[in-house]
């Protein structure tokens, strides 16, 4: 049996998500659910923000990409047409990477509603608080990635 189109998305984007969700753990703590359980304000924040811009909106945008990808007829055949689509396809999952900026610009903006003082991050969010910086390329990196599949079906 050969590998689909749904495949290939499929192991980019499994790819992309656990180091986006390992690179979001290990720098901003979003996943403290401790903490959060203890009442902790800032980290039920950091919790709830996390959850919904970093696992439940791009699991939404690859449900509805995985489909789409499913509904037409790619094949994988050694042409150039073909290694074009595997490389747009393969692009077009790291759209999980544009909702971690997204993300991160949240953080930045309000940086006093998810982080405490003692925060250790606290000290880095100075250096990297601008809101725009985060939230621009978040957006392009969704919407680039998400064109890179669209046309990768209708080419």
């Amino acid at each position: 049996m050969s590998p689909t189109v749904q495949d290939l998305f499929l192991y980019f984007f499994a790819i992309y998500f656990s180091l986006i969700i390992a690179r979001s753990h290990e720098i901003y703590k979003p996943w403290d659910t401790y903490s959060a359980w203890k009442g902790k304000s800032h980290n039920i924040k950091r919790l709830l923000t996390g959850w919904i811009i970093l696992f439940i909106v791009p699991l939404l945008h690859f449900a509805v990409l995985f489909i789409l990808l499913g509904s037409v007829e790619i094949s994988l055949d050694m042409t150039i047409s073909s290694i074009l689509d595997v490389t747009l396809i393969s692009i077009g999952s790291f759209f999980e990477f544009g909702y971690f900026r997204i993300y991160e610009a949240f953080l930045h903006k309000y940086p006093d509603s998810f982080f405490t003082d003692e925060d250790n991050i606290r000290r880095e969010l100075s250096v990297r608080s601008d809101f725009w910086a985060h939230f621009i390329p978040g957006i392009l990196y969704v919407a680039i990635s998400t064109l890179m599949v669209i046309i990768a079906i209708y080419l």
